[in-house]
């Protein structure tokens, strides 16, 4: 599988790693970009909203989560999680998930995190106002091979200012080995296209979810 250039990611315990750069100020909502909050998933799947760390070492610091996000009761080790299936038009000539599809696992995760906390993307729009993805960093560690099953989980790091940071992990199920890390920043936009505080609906909602206690 290509690798992508080295860089840093931020907000990591993890090694320096290789980092691909992509969609930058992209509008999350429309049609071939990056969205965490747009409504129902295309394809129907199994959700998980659980309380468990990423696999490995590679558990998420707790240190990078803003006060904006109430530190003191954010969980550290909860994510939203969601099992997929690797389909036939997922792969490449060389038979394994092309670099581009992972995007749109994660595209897809987000979405139903949206939803499974009851945010409308529609009303955000309703008032002139956006969503944009600043800034996506992935590093991958292995491919995934033909009618894999693996799940994706995310994380909300912080939320600060007009900016949120997702963190998201892949894994192969049921075995749980690492294929991809990815963080995304997201902007808030007011009805000029500038960016504003992170709308108090989207912001209260991602923090209730993340910081509840149950399992």
């Amino acid at each position: 599988m290509q690798q992508s250039p080295n860089n840093v990611a931020p907000n990591t315990k993890h090694p320096p790693p290789s980092l691909v750069r992509a969609g930058a100020r992209a509008n999350w909502f429309r049609s071939g970009h990056l969205a965490m909050i747009s409504g129902q998933s295309r394809r129907t799947r199994r959700v998980k909203a659980l309380a468990v760390p990423a696999s490995g070492s590679r558990d998420v610091c707790s240190d990078n989560i803003s006060q904006e996000i109430k530190p003191s009761s954010i969980r550290a080790d909860k994510f939203f999680q969601v099992e997929m299936t690797v389909r036939d038009n997922d792969l490449d000539q060389y038979g394994v998930v092309n670099n581009a599809i992972y995007v749109a696992y994660i595209h897809n995760a987000r979405e139903e995190l949206a939803a499974s906390i009851g945010f409308s993307m529609a009303s955000v729009a309703r008032t002139g106002n956006a969503m944009a993805l600043l800034e996506l960093n992935l590093k991958y560690f292995k491919p995934l091979l033909q009618g894999a099953k693996f799940v994706v989980k995310v994380r909300v790091v912080q939320i600060k200012g007009a900016r949120i940071l997702v963190e998201h992990f892949i894994e192969t199920l049921p075995g749980h080995e690492l294929i991809l890390e990815a963080t995304a920043t997201v902007v808030c936009l007011n009805k000029d296209y500038r960016p504003t505080r992170v709308f108090p609906e989207m912001s209260s909602k991602l923090q209730q979810f993340f910081s509840t206690r149950d399992g």
